[in-house]
């Protein structure tokens, strides 16, 4: 897609007596019961999508059941995910991902001691999320000579080896502060970004992986969508669904894209069609980044109008995604990047331009 119209309105309030939580919008919810904090009124986000057009080589099975793009007819024209092992480990981990949400970040009241220490344990178990989180890799830099799980390699290679050596620091240090009882809503923001980054790279891991590996190809859909249906999303695609519905059908499109090329190209064996899986990781790549980059808009939107550690914890999110979207905002304008690197660097939620970020992401992530 190509253009888009977008609509904020910040209020900008310098306190915010007696507010609600936010509802269930996929994280911004959950705080105290007494609102202490936070925004009376949320900033509100109207995505606007109209004049946005899809790219020529798009998978576009909500049309006609695929039948006005380029792609030939393929099992997920019927615009259903068809898995290829039934049996999908991926969907474990994204209902874990869900049950710390409910503790720390959905929760209508301030996450305590032990709910750090029960999230962690949905975090840890056997191979769940801290196992994958120590091996990921993030596909766009140059593959490492050894696996990322190696010692040594991550601290040589930290950016493609983002697990061990960017996201599991801080997972590590927020579960551990969040378990002492320190500033429990920055700890637990900390966490969200950190594991909505971790979905996002693990997505587009398995559809590389699946090239030898068919079924990896359900573990792509399953870290976007938590393995349901496009109406139902569950982790990071309730994230963007949240704010931005038209990039969320969009990225659900690309991952039943990546299940087409698999049923395309040798499904019993190892794939050999690149270009056309390549296509594929290209549109989920598109929509997923623009959907981070939504959330991480609207949540430095409230800054505006937060306040104590409720604002704290709105920055802590952002400054954990400050390198996830530098890479793609330097790949489209370096002058954004700087704009909004030096703006989330900044210590004092008071003194961040949101309008600067606001603008630098629309501008570099215009549509899905």
């Amino acid at each position: 897609m190509r253009t888009l119209r977008l609509a904020l309105v910040l209020p900008f309030v310098t306190a915010c007596p007696e507010p609600l939580p936010m509802g269930a919008d996929g994280g911004l919810d959950g705080g105290s019961t007494t609102g202490a904090g936070f925004c009376p009124t949320p900033p509100a986000y109207s995505e606007n999508v109209t004049s946005c057009v899809a790219g020529m080589d798009d998978y576009r099975p909500r049309t006609g059941m695929s039948a006005s793009d380029t792609w030939p007819a393929c099992i997920s024209d019927s615009n259903t995910y068809s898995p290829v092992n039934p049996s999908i480990t991926t969907v474990a981990r994204v209902a874990a991902y869900e049950q710390i949400a409910e503790r720390l970040w959905r929760a209508q009241r301030l996450p305590g001691p032990q709910d750090f220490v029960e999230a962690r344990v949905q975090y840890a178990l056997d191979q769940g999320l801290d196992s994958r989180v120590q091996r990921r890799e993030d596909v766009h830099y140059p593959a490492a000579p050894m696996p990322c799980s190696t010692a040594g390699i991550p601290a040589q290679y930290p950016e493609r080896c983002v697990g061990p050596s960017r996201l599991l620091p801080i997972l590590n240090d927020a579960f551990t502060k969040g378990a002492m009882g320190e500033t429990p809503q920055v700890h637990a923001a900390r966490i969200e970004a950190a594991l909505l980054w971790f979905l996002y790279v693990s997505a587009l891991s398995e559809v590389m992986t699946c090239t030898t590996r068919a079924q990896d190809c359900d573990s792509c859909w399953a870290y976007y969508s938590g393995g349901t249906p496009r109406e139902q999303p569950l982790g990071l695609a309730k994230a963007i669904a949240a704010f931005a519905p038209e990039t969320h059908q969009r990225a659900y499109d690309a991952t039943l894209a990546v299940r087409c090329w698999r049923n395309l190209d040798n499904e019993t064996g190892t794939g050999t069609n690149l270009a056309l899986r390549d296509r594929a990781r290209e549109q989920l790549d598109k929509a997923m980044l623009r959907g981070v980059a939504v959330v991480l808009r609207q949540r430095v939107a409230e800054l505006a109008c937060t306040s104590g550690e409720t604002r704290d914890a709105r920055l802590a999110f952002a400054k954990v995604l400050a390198p996830f979207i530098d890479r793609a905002l330097r790949e489209r304008s370096p002058a954004h990047a700087a704009g909004v690197a030096a703006e989330l660097a900044k210590t004092d939620p008071a003194q961040v331009d949101v309008g600067a970020v606001a603008g630098a992401l629309d501008a570099a992530f215009p549509c899905p």
